[in-house]
Parts: C-alpha cells; structure tokens; sequence
C-alpha cells in the first residue's frame, strides 16, 4: 500500500495534478528554517524571502521551511505570512526541493485557517512541493488539546506535516504515544516528527518514534543541531530542523556524505565544520545575530536588521511565544569580526565544493 501511495504521487505531479505532494522519500535530511528578511523600515522583504529558497535549493539541502522560527511566527501578521507563502511557493516552481510551510497558531482555530490557506496556495503552485510543519497551538495545556488540534489538521491537510515538539514554555511536549497514533490516524500526513525535548530526553524519544516505523517515517532533529551526529548515528535521526540556513551548503554536504553511507571521519569532519561556524561566541549571536552577515555576503539579504522581541536581546530561546510585541534592531560587526567571518564563509563554500565569494 506504502509503495502504491508514493507511486501515485508521483504520477499525479507528473499527469499535471492540482498541486504536487511530497514523496514520504522526500521527507529526509536537513530542512533549514529560512530567517525572515526585513526592509529597513520592519516591513518584510519577500524579493530577499525569494532569494533565500533558492540560496538553500541551490546549496542542495533537499528542504526548505518557512515560517517557523521565532521571528516569523510570533512577530509576523496573519496577513504577512499570507503573503510570505505566496512568495515562497513561487520561488521553488520546478525546482527539487520541498518548501514546508508553518501551520501554527495561537489556538486550534488560527492554526486551521493558516493550514487552510498552505492547501489554497499548494492549489495555486502545482509545480512546487508543498509540505507543512506545525508545532503545538499556543494555548494547548493538555495532551488532549495538542491531539484534538493536530487532528483537525490532519482531517484538512492533504499532505505531508512534521509535528515540532516544543511550542512554547506553557505548552506541554507532545507524548511519542500520541504522535504515534496520530501518525496511524493520519498516515498520508503525519509520521514525521522534529524531536526537540530537552538534553537526553530526545534521544531516548528519538529510539522510541523510530522503534514505530511504521507509521513513523522520519524523526528531524532541533535544537540547532547540537546532537545531530550522535543522532544521525545511533538515535535513527534521518533530518534536522533549524534556522540555520545561511549554512545550507555545509549541512547538504554533510547529508551527502551521510547518504554516501559515511559514518565515520568524513561525517564527523562535516559535523565538525557546521559546528565550527554556528559556535562563534565573540560574534553578535542568536538566530538573527551573526549570520545575518553570511547572507548578505551571500547576496540573499540586503541588510542586517531584525524585528525583535521588545523585552528580550535576541530571538530565540525564552522568547519564544513571548507575544507579537517587536523593536528593530540591526546586527553590528567590527572590522575584526567581518575579516573573520568573510574567510569561514569562504572555507563553507570551498568545503562545500561550491564558488567562493570575494
């Protein structure tokens, strides 16, 4: 049944169906959160937005998401993520990438009209493969509230969506028993799960969603990939989840090598460099910090400036669900810092095999 379901799939994309619908197959490897690119003046710049899909497709990271970070999630209007999706499904038109949408929402309601509007514009790009991605709704306090939601999107969805396990510091992590079942509920959508529980624990729910394939079909890990290797290697991981896709050719280069059926020195040194460049302390950090620089060197953004939470420094981390209350900012780099960070990137693009920037 699993193999004729794939097969429709991907006869219906060819036959020149509604709308394309990602292969379980495609659901695999490292999908960057793409960070959300801002005018000088807060708007959103949906051009750079443009750019920055085709920066990860071009890098070969096999997907995309947008919105799901912080600054796209809290810190955007209904109206602007609208748009957001438009603009992102056109710029993967053709291209062999799968743009994942955020469906995410204060309540069950807002999270079903959002999914509602991800299936509208799917309609209207049938040449882009469109997959979502939701995280539990902001005022879910039981496990009952996260699965009678994520039921009601998978009663809508019409395609793939990987659950995301952290919501916010009130909402309570989704158990592997009710994933697991929702996954059996719904298997032409779910199955696919962004592990991102706290230290060890992930790991240990990481070996028991993979112990349920099927219906489990892929575990993405989180948290910025700090245990991705470990994970890639003895937890079952098959995909990581993370706003980090100024560094979209590393991580595609470590998920060749991990195809290639590489687990030893060649994964590590790939591990080691994504690493190397997401852990640089004395730079402006947070996910709207330093590489903010590495896209615009790359030609993706135009600028450096971020919508932030009013009462935090950086966009991540506890702020996370804090309200849609936001200030402008704009990372600043010393002479020093711009030296070094023009030669790692250079060293990414030359691990990676691809050109280097002047």
């Amino acid at each position: 049944m699993k193999q004729f379901l794939l097969l429709f799939s991907c006869v219906s994309v060819a036959l020149g169906s509604s709308c394309a619908v990602p292969a379980a197959r495609e659901m695999r490897g490292p999908f960057p959160i793409m960070s959300t690119p801002y005018h000088e003046d807060g708007s959103v710049d949906y051009e750079a937005l443009k750019r920055e899909a085709k920066w990860v497709s071009d890098s070969g990271c096999p997907g995309v998401i947008w919105c799901q970070s912080n600054d796209a999630v809290d810190l955007l209007t209904t109206e602007e993520k609208f748009k957001g999706f438009e603009a992102c499904a056109s710029a993967v038109e053709g291209l062999d990438i799968v743009m994942t949408l955020g469906a995410n929402g204060t309540n069950t309601a807002h999270l079903i009209e959002i999914a509602g509007e991800i299936e509208r514009v799917a309609e209207r790009h049938p040449r882009s493969k469109i997959a979502m991605i939701s995280r539990p709704p902001d005022d879910a306090r039981s496990q009952a509230d996260i699965e009678t939601a994520w039921d009601q999107l998978g009663r809508i969805s019409k395609r793939p969506v990987i659950f995301q396990t952290y919501g916010t510091s009130k909402t309570p992590t989704p158990t592997v028993d009710v994933i697991v079942r929702l996954a059996k509920k719904h298997p032409h959508a779910f199955g696919y799960v962004k592990e991102e529980a706290a230290g060890w624990e992930a790991n240990t729910r990481m070996r028991d969603e993979n112990a349920k394939k099927p219906p489990m079909k892929t575990v993405f890990a989180g948290w910025g990939g700090w245990q991705w290797l470990l994970q890639l290697r003895h937890c079952g991981s098959e995909g990581l989840v993370t706003e980090r896709c100024a560094y979209a050719p590393v991580l595609a280069e470590l998920w060749r090598r991990y195809e290639a059926g590489e687990r030893g020195l060649k994964l590590t040194e790939a591990y080691a460099m994504y690493r190397l460049l997401i852990d640089q302390h004395n730079f402006p950090g947070g996910l709207r910090g330093y590489s903010l620089y590495l896209l615009k060197k790359a030609g993706v953004f135009k600028n450096m400036v971020s919508r932030q939470y009013v009462d935090a420094k950086v966009t991540e981390g506890g702020s996370f669900g804090a309200g849609n209350k936001w200030k402008l900012e704009t990372v600043k780099l010393n002479d020093l810092q711009i030296k070094e960070l023009d030669i790692l990137f250079n060293q990414m693009m030359e691990f990676s095999g691809k050109k280097c920037i002047k």
